[in-house]
Formats: C-alpha cells, structure tokens, sequence
C-alpha cells in the first residue's frame, strides 16, 4: 500500500472523513481525546502568531456573518430587543477561537487566507474545549418564550445562540472555543490566546497562491515548533478542492 494510502487510512480509523485535506500529507492526532482542526489566515499573521506562540481571539461584533449570536426568530419585537441587548453583553465578556474541521474547501482560502495566498495552521485541540457549530436553515423559534431578559436567557438557549449560524456557512465545519477576554493577552486593540497546553501547533500549510518561500518557512516554523509539518498545497486536477502538494509532502512521507 502507498504512504499516503497508509496516512490516509490512519485519518480514517481516528474517525476522520476519508477526504480531508491532511489525509495523505501528516498522521491524525494519536491521543483520542484531542481533534485536528485548522485556522486560515494570512502569511504576515500566521508567521506572527506562529512567532509569537499565541492564536487570535475573535470577537463576535467583528465575525464576518451579521447574524452571528442572532439565531432567534425575530417575530415579537421585545425577543429582537432582548437577543441583542444578550449579543452586545456576550462581545464585552468574551471572545472565541475559531477552526475549521477542514481546510479543502476552496471558499475557506478565499475568505480567510487572502484569496489563497495565506496559509492554513493545523492544531490539536482538546475535544472538551470547542463546541461543533450547527448549521440550520430555519431560525430557533420553540425555545423561546414571553419572559425573556438578557439576564434570564436559559444556558440552553444562550448555547443554540453561541453556536447556531445559517446553512449557507456548512462549508466551514467550523469549531469553536469560547474564552473569556480577561484572560487573553492583547496587542493593541486585538486579543490573542496561547499555543500551549490543550492547543498544540500540528501542521502548517501554504496556500496555493501563497509566495513565501516553503523553506523559509519551515526554518520558521522549526524554530519554535520543530516536530511541525509544513507543506504546500494546490489546485487539485480532478475535483474543485485543495489539496496538498506531493512534491513538498514527500519529507514526511519519507
């Protein structure tokens, strides 16, 4: 059997989707209790952060989709008023890291990688500090009822608002990890988390367009991250998908 037919089965028995991007370029997490998601964004960010050890920390009033925490039906006025009176408390108090369960997905590099120029950062996180987000095409209207306050929305209804967004963002398979902004570390007006702990740095993937030299970044990455595989990726010739580059694979492969 091919390596990367091994790699790729490996993914599979950790209970990963057979076509995901790392599948032939990297081996899954071997400690069940974390999962490898993955952070797009541009090459100066990533570098930075990877530099800096320390990942960027969202904010709900700044997230690119205006229904963000605003997943309610909005019918009876007083549940607009009282939602977002709940979304401007829950952007004072906190912020959240957002991943993605995989980084193929061409819209994902155009969106958030500077039009596949940027670069993708592979993380293992702990199961037990992110939340998957739901994707539904109708807005939550059962569980609200005629007494609702920003102070008594109930945990469950806050925990369908934090993590409920439209179907349209399926795409994204995003994850999420909320935490709270007093205990981020800021660089002017922005707010970072740690690469450390329950967050590791697995991977680090260039996108297909993207001109920084792979093995100036790879001595980048080594130098604070040394077991961390770096690739390339690319246009795939037989499906609209990103895929990785073999020729910049093979290291690991080998």
């Amino acid at each position: 059997m091919p390596t990367h037919e091994i790699l790729r089965s490996k993914w599979i028995a950790a209970g990963y989707k057979s076509d995901m991007g790392s599948a032939i370029a990297c081996s899954p997490p071997t400690n069940p209790s974390t999962i490898r998601l993955y952070n797009l964004t541009s090459v100066k960010h990533g570098l930075s952060n990877i530099e800096n050890q320390r990942i960027k920390v969202s904010r709900f009033a700044d997230l690119n989709d205006p229904f963000e925490l605003l997943a309610a039906n909005f019918k009876e006025h007083k549940t607009r008023r009282v939602v977002r009176n709940w979304k401007n408390k829950s952007h004072s108090l906190m912020g959240l890291l957002c991943f993605a369960g995989d980084w193929s997905e061409p819209m994902m590099w155009s969106h958030y990688a500077e039009k596949h120029t940027g670069i993708c950062l592979g993380f293992d996180v702990s199961r037990s500090t992110v939340q998957q987000v739901n994707y539904q095409d109708d807005r939550i209207l059962a569980a609200l009822g005629p007494t609702l306050t920003p102070d008594n929305l109930s945990e469950e209804l806050q925990q369908q608002l934090l993590c409920t967004k439209s179907g349209g963002w399926r795409y994204e398979e995003e994850y999420r990890r909320f935490v709270s902004i007093n205990d981020a570390s800021t660089d002017g007006p922005l707010h970072f988390w740690p690469i450390s702990g329950d967050i590791q740095l697995a991977e680090v993937i260039l996108g297909p367009l993207c001109e920084e030299p792979l093995e100036s970044v790879r001595q980048k990455v080594k130098q604070h991250f040394p077991s961390v595989a770096v690739y390339k990726s690319r246009l795939a010739f037989q499906s609209f998908k990103i895929v990785p580059d073999a020729r910049t694979v093979r290291r690991i492969l080998e």
